[in-house]
C-alpha cells in the first residue's frame, strides 16, 4: 500500500503539502490538488488519519524563536528560515524567548496542540539551558549550541578567533586586546589561547567583557576606551566579538584623536549590516546567518517528514576585510 511519502516523491511536493491536500485543501491551490490526486490515484493511496504513521498529520507550519527581535544577527537567521520553509510549503511562526528566564514551554504547547509541526531554536553561542520535560518528543534543531540531544547547526568559534588574529599578525600586529560580552566563553578562550601560545604581551585586561544587553553598548564601549586612553593601554587591536561591539569601540577611539586602523585596528564578528554601512567599514568574520538558517528549516523538516538527519552541521566562517583593519 502506498503510503504519504511516496504520494508526495511521485508529485514531487512535500509531505505537509500532501497533508494539506487532505486536512486543509483551501490552503492548497487547485492546480497542486489536481497533482496530488492523480498520483494518490494511481499509487492507490487511501489516507488514513488513524494509521500510526499519521497520527499526527503534518500541518504545515514551524515555529523560529530567537533571543533578540532587534539583533540583525537572528534576523539574518530568520529570513533563511523563512526562506527554506517557504519554499517548502511551511508557514513559519516567530517566537522570542528570555535567555535570562529561559521558558519554551508555551512554544512547546502549540507543537503538541496540532497547531505547529516543530521548532528552530537559534539560542546564541555559549547559552546552555536545561532540558524542558515537555519538549522531550518534539521536533527541535538549534542554531549554535545543542539543546536535549537535538541536531544543531553552528560555527567553529576558536576556528574563527584563530583566523582574525592571524590575518591581524600578518598586518603587523602583536599587541591585541578581547572585547568581548560576558556570555563569551569560547571566542575568548581562544583569543587567550592564541595570544599564549604566540608569546604575546597577555594580563588580566586583555580580556575585557562587558553585560551583552544591546542598549548598554554605546555606555559599555565608551567605558572601555576611556580605560585604554586613561591608562595608556591603546594597543595595536582590538578583536571585538561583535560587529556591535566593534562599530561602539571605533566611535569612541576616533572622538579621542586616536586613527583607525592607522593607530589601532578593530575588527568585528559576524559580518552584520552595520559592518558594511559604518565608518570606517569594518573588517570581520562572517559567520554565514541566513545558510544557517536555511539548513536548520531544512533539518527540521526532513524531521518532520520522518527522514533521517545529520546530528550536528558545521559552518565555516571567512574573514571580510574593510578599511577598520
Amino acid at each position: 500500500m502506498a503510503s504519504i511519502k511516496d504520494v508526495a516523491r511521485e508529485a514531487r511536493v512535500s509531505i505537509a503539502t500532501v497533508s494539506r491536500v487532505y486536512n486543509n485543501p483551501e490552503m492548497v491551490s487547485e492546480e497542486t490538488k489536481k497533482k496530488v490526486f492523480f498520483v494518490a490515484q494511481k499509487l492507490g493511496y487511501t489516507p488514513n488519519f488513524l494509521a500510526q504513521n499519521l497520527r499526527k498529520p503534518v500541518v504545515g507550519t514551524i515555529i523560529a524563536t530567537i533571543p533578540d527581535m532587534s539583533n540583525t544577527f537572528f534576523i539574518d537567521m530568520v529570513r533563511g528560515i523563512q526562506d527554506y520553509a517557504e519554499s517548502k510549503g511551511y508557514n513559519v511562526l516567530m517566537g522570542r524567548f528570555d535567555p535570562e528566564h529561559f521558558d519554551i514551554s508555551r512554544y512547546v504547547k502549540i507543537v503538541k496542540s496540532k497547531a505547529a509541526d516543530g521548532i528552530v531554536l537559534a539560542t546564541g553561542h555559549n547559552r546552555y539551558f536545561a532540558p524542558v520535560e515537555e519538549a522531550k518528543d518534539i521536533p527541535i534543531v538549534s542554531i549554535e549550541e545543542e539543546f536535549m540531544g537535538n541536531p544543531y547547526i553552528y560555527v567553529d568559534n576558536s576556528e574563527a578567533i584563530k583566523k582574525i588574529v592571524n590575518y591581524l599578525i600578518s598586518k603587523g600586529r602583536k599587541k591585541m586586546r578581547f572585547l568581548g560580552f560576558k556570555t563569551e566563553v569560547e571566542r575568548a578562550k581562544a583569543f587567550e589561547k592564541i595570544i599564549k601560545e604566540k608569546g604575546f604581551e597577555y594580563d588580566k585586561n586583555t580580556i575585557w567583557k562587558c553585560d551583552d544587553a544591546e542598549e548598554n553598548i554605546p555606555i559599555r564601549t565608551k567605558e572601555y576606551v576611556d580605560f585604554l586612553i586613561k591608562e595608556k593601554r591603546l594597543p595595536q587591536a582590538i578583536v571585538c566579538s561583535s560587529d556591535l561591539l566593534a562599530a561602539g569601540t571605533i566611535k569612541w577611539l576616533i572622538k579621542n584623536g586616536v586613527r583607525v586602523p592607522e593607530d589601532v585596528a578593530v575588527t568585528g564578528f559576524d559580518n552584520t549590516e552595520i559592518a558594511a554601512l559604518f565608518y570606517p567599514g569594518i573588517t570581520t568574520v562572517e559567520q554565514p546567518c541566513k545558510s544557517m538558517g536555511q539548513e536548520a528549516a531544512r533539518l527540521l523538516i526532513k524531521k518532520i517528514e520522518g527522514h533521517e538527519i545529520a546530528k550536528k552541521v558545521a559552518f565555516q566562517t571567512k574573514i571580510v576585510v574593510r578599511e577598520s583593519a
